[in-house]
């Protein structure tokens, strides 16, 4: 089981979702505390974030395999995710 944690700029994306994107990512946690990470898509560009999709919208967060945390870095659409990996690069 993983320990689930948020960047602090996690948050600032987290609350301009819209309210039904927020109940899914909130029913979802489950799944991260217990997924392998084969059970997630892995980053573009050569980056260490994986991807989950709710909808239109992308999570990023990071997952460490032996202290079983998983980071969680942003949640935005599609416009926003490229914003943000282009921040990340």
């Amino acid at each position: 089981m993983y320990t689930l944690e948020y960047d602090q700029e996690w948050y600032t994306y987290f609350d301009k979702l819209p309210t039904e994107i927020k109940k899914r990512f909130l029913k979802r946690r489950e799944k991260y505390r217990t997924f392998p990470p084969s059970g997630f898509r892995h980053g573009k560009y050569g980056l260490e974030f994986f991807i989950d999709e709710i909808g239109q919208y992308r999570v990023c967060f990071t997952s460490n395999e032996k202290s079983k945390l998983r980071m969680f870095y942003f949640i935005g659409d599609h416009k926003e995710y490229e914003k943000f990996i282009g921040m990340r690069k």
